[in-house]
């Protein structure tokens, strides 16, 4: 009968070692436990990779709920801009094309007191509204002689077409074309004057601007083709 301290050392009478049982590694949620007990020079790169990946892997692989939030907020934000730019194109358009609507202006009301509107813009141009009956015409604010404003000229009816005088040197322009008709007229003592400092001055039509009228809205078309 072979003694007990042989059996423990793994060594038989006859010299034949006996194999000792294999011990299974005990379990763990760390992987580096079951390394510990495993020889890592055994195990070939890849599998190191998936046991190191397996014990820091989360068990949620999506977002979290406030990643979500904001990413939705953000998806609404854009929605939000995107909805501005496609009602902007029709505005941008109309601009482009230079027709642009009058403001406070009525095509009925605003000519019943007087012919002649004044009107400032947006971007500080000056200009004109005249009402001849059922036509409506645009021009400079200011004459070409004197720079002398043309909200209280005179609206003449010639044979050519209405016309409009400046009441300080008496120029007459045409309002269809804004071709001068009379350059500083020396009528009156003081247009005299005015007459003699521009008698070698060549004359200076008026700058004049399409206008069309939709409904009771006056638009004036200020781009230059």
């Amino acid at each position: 009968m072979q003694s007990m301290q042989q059996i423990s050392s793994g060594v038989l009478s006859g010299g034949q070692n006996v194999p000792r049982p294999a011990v299974a590694p005990r379990n763990s949620p760390s992987p580096f436990k079951f390394l510990s007990s495993t020889s890592t020079s055994t195990l070939p790169h890849r599998s190191l990779v998936q046991i190191c990946n397996a014990g820091f892997s989360s068990g949620s692989s999506g977002s979290s709920p406030s990643s979500d939030k904001k990413s939705n907020k953000k998806k609404a934000r854009i929605t939000r801009y995107l909805d501005v730019e496609d009602g902007s194109p029709q505005q941008s358009a109309e601009e482009f094309s230079g027709w642009i609507e009058m403001p406070d202006i009525d095509a009925i009301q605003s000519f019943v007191s007087k012919p002649i509107k004044p009107i400032i813009l947006a971007t500080g141009k000056a200009i004109c509204l005249y009402k001849v009956g059922e036509q409506i015409f645009c021009s400079d604010a200011n004459s070409t002689a004197y720079q002398y404003p043309l909200a209280d000229a005179n609206i003449l009816g010639l044979k050519t077409g209405p016309a409009v005088e400046s009441k300080l040197d008496g120029t007459v322009y045409d309002l269809a074309t804004g071709r001068v008709m009379s350059w500083c007229p020396k009528n009156t003592p003081v247009r005299g004057f005015l007459g003699a400092l521009k008698n070698k001055s060549e004359p200076i039509d008026l700058p004049i601007y399409p206008t069309k009228v939709e409904g009771r809205k006056v638009f004036v078309k200020l781009a230059k083709n």
